[in-house]
């Protein structure tokens, strides 16, 4: 395909994104009151590491390294462009709009090694799944009936839970470094015409190492779902998109805590672990000031990327220089980010087009 028609792909799925989403209601902070802080240190840091280890590496080798396909999603939604495009403005960094265009069309390709179908959802699907995985995964017995709405309802509140606590662990901002959705598969070989698996994989729920308090007795928890007739489509932000009562199609389903399946009498356990730890992590969190929420964003942003960093032999901890740029501006970003109206998609798309100087 065009280099450029990805671009334009990109910059579509960006409004597609953004034109249902409120920022006003992001919580603890919103995107621009938190990645003004530290955007161009981050964009920067990410930048020069790929740079280096295209020297060295190809780019299977490379994304080996790098995280879930959604997690690089949602750093090209925030501070892979922006941050290059904010360091050019403020004369720390001059990477020229080749550079950027080139280094987003490679993160781009690192996505395509991550993926089974097109890298901007365009079908309305997130395929990570080989046709391969998708077969074992359902041709393995021991599939789950639901025999009445409670249970159905019961499945669907597991799932509520489970985002919960990652929306409490990683910020709206950051949530698919908690869980993510892909699919949806075709089942219908095994469940009939109609038939879709939609995986919701929540795979890191234990992060000690930005909460080490947590005390989380699983990191873990995969809840593979089979839908009759179901209308569901995911973007490119990991929305779900659907006009139906998604636990009325539910037909099937098998539910893993760390890789062991459990049965719907233990899922009342799970629910009341993942409810009171959303909990404590709400509370922690609205107790903070806003700079130290910033100060936990920073930290939750840097996270994503650490085995990027381990593996290179870098602390993956945000760098010292952000502390003090928190010092430096205080509260400004913070007020200057608190929307008083939405921004319209054209600053959406200008925002995020890398042969574009607006910022």
């Amino acid at each position: 395909m065009n280099r450029e028609q990805e671009i334009e792909d990109f910059l579509k799925a960006i409004e597609s994104g953004f034109s249902g989403l409120n920022p006003k209601t992001f919580w603890p902070l919103n995107a621009g009151q938190i990645d003004s802080y530290f955007d161009v240190d981050e964009a920067l840091d990410m930048y020069y590491r790929l740079v280096k280890l295209k020297e060295k590496f190809n780019i299977k080798e490379i994304s080996d390294l790098m995280p879930p396909p959604d997690v690089i999603r949602i750093f090209l939604q925030h501070n892979a462009i922006v941050g290059l495009k904010e360091s050019k403005e403020l004369g720390i960094d001059d990477v020229s709009i080749k550079g950027r265009v080139d280094y987003i069309l490679f993160l781009f390709d690192i996505l395509k090694q991550k993926v089974r179908n097109y890298i901007f959802c365009g079908d309305g699907k997130n395929l990570i799944l080989s046709q391969e995985e998708v077969e074992e995964i359902l041709q393995k017995s021991g599939w789950n009936k639901p025999v009445d709405e409670k249970e159905k309802k019961k499945v669907a509140f597991l799932n509520a839970m489970g985002n919960n606590l990652a929306y409490t662990l990683f910020y709206d901002t950051f949530v698919t470094g908690g869980f993510y959705i892909h699919g949806a598969y075709d089942a219908r070989d095994i469940f009939g015409e109609g038939a879709v698996l939609v995986v919701r994989d929540y795979h890191d729920l234990n992060p000690t190492e930005i909460w080490p308090d947590l005390e989380m007795p699983f990191s873990e928890m995969k809840i593979f779902v089979v839908y009759k007739d179901l209308y569901f489509k995911l973007d490119f932000m990991n929305h779900p998109i659907t006009i139906d009562t998604v636990s009325d199609k539910l037909i099937a389903y098998k539910v893993f805590i760390d890789d062991k399946e459990i049965k719907i009498d233990s899922v009342d356990e799970v629910i009341g672990v993942l409810s009171r730890l959303a909990s404590n992590q709400s509370k922690k969190i609205n107790s903070l000031s806003d700079l130290d929420k910033v100060r936990k964003a920073a930290e939750i942003s840097y996270y994503l990327f650490r085995n990027l960093g381990k593996y290179i032999g870098d602390d993956w901890e945000p760098p010292k220089m952000i502390e003090e740029t928190i010092d430096k501006f205080g509260e400004k970003f913070i007020e200057e980010f608190r929307y008083k109206e939405i921004p319209d998609m054209r600053h959406w798309r200008r925002l995020f087009d890398p042969r574009d100087d607006y910022n």
